[in-house]
């Protein structure tokens, strides 16, 4: 089965001109309310002001990808001369019924998580997997605080690691705090545009630290009292780490939203259920209460995740009531 895609609304982007001389092609880094900032190809940064009539339709996302002309190095210079199409967007819900695009034109979507302090919560995993999957991005998850573990933390690591790899993901574990697996890590993500997202306190602002060799990223930490991460990130912000790659850090996510998603095609962001599927006695099976559900019946031989269906269900409970 091939990853899901969803259909975005066409955005009718101002046609790029050709890179002519003192034109070139930039990231956008961050946005704030007056415009954004650029990555430019030399590592440079430089703020630019949005042009609404120009741009009619596009609201600037990190990880958009833009032409520019002006000199990097002459203030006030520098100007938007055309957008590129998207090559995909990783979205969330506004509590005005809309969406907001986090980030776009990603390579991996980093699922950063935590062994302990705040726990693993394997439906947080099992979320951002399934809008990964439904955006067609390509996951990996990383589990910070290794060297935290306690007994039976090893089993948990080793089943969490098994069925990200039925899903399709990759998994490894990695400390912050003592740098086990963190050169892993490096080499998976070389030369590609990550996002990373994950509860508050896990550390991912440590983690841009260790794998930039930056030292003016803030550091959050838990609070004792509630044993919830406080927020140190304001929004996505890209953090080049060297080697081609670009890591997008994103505000810490307690709720990853995926109500893009038909509760009824759920099931195509769960792959490891596509090769039991064909077995079901109902072509529309939902794989929950229907009777000779081939999905189940996997689940009952150990052949899919109990913890990755229970995950599942937990979901399309959620989304079919949205």
């Amino acid at each position: 089965m091939g990853s899901p895609r969803r259909v975005h609304h066409q955005i009718h982007h101002p046609r790029s001109p050709p890179l002519t001389p003192g034109k070139t092609h930039a990231l956008i880094s961050s946005v704030h309310r007056r415009g954004a900032t650029l990555l430019l190809p030399d590592g440079t940064e430089a703020d630019v002001r949005i042009p609404g009539r120009l741009f009619l339709g596009w609201i600037p996302a990190t990880g958009d990808r833009v032409v520019v002309d002006g000199a990097a190095d002459k203030p006030g210079t520098i100007r938007l001369a055309g957008v590129e199409p998207r090559r995909n967007t990783l979205e969330r819900a506004t509590g005005d019924g809309g969406t907001q695009v986090i980030a776009a034109n990603i390579d991996v979507a980093l699922v950063f998580v935590s062994l302990r302090d705040p726990a693993l919560r394997r439906g947080f995993v099992d979320r951002c997997l399934a809008a990964a999957a439904w955006h067609g991005i390509e996951s990996l998850v990383a589990v910070n605080k290794i060297d935290l573990a306690a007994e039976g933390d090893d089993e948990v690591l080793h089943d969490l690691a098994q069925d990200c790899a039925r899903a399709g993901a990759g998994c490894l574990g990695i400390s912050c705090r003592d740098g086990s697996g963190t050169d892993a890590l490096r080499r998976m993500l070389e030369g590609r545009t990550v996002v990373m997202s994950g509860p508050s306190g896990a550390g991912k602002t440590s983690l841009a630290r260790l794998l930039g060799g930056r030292d003016d990223l803030l550091t959050g930490s838990v609070s004792l009292r509630t044993g919830k991460g406080r927020h140190t990130t304001v929004g996505a912000r890209m953090i080049p780490l060297g080697g081609g790659t670009i890591l997008i850090d994103t505000p810490g996510l307690r709720v990853f939203p995926i109500d893009q998603i038909p509760a009824d095609r759920l099931h195509e962001c769960f792959r490891e259920f596509a090769p039991h599927s064909p077995f079901c006695r109902f072509r529309d099976c939902r794989h929950g209460a229907e009777p000779e559900c081939g999905v189940r019946a996997a689940v009952e031989r150990g052949e899919v995740s109990a913890v990755r269906y229970e995950s599942y269900l937990e979901l399309f409970a959620e989304l079919s009531e949205a």
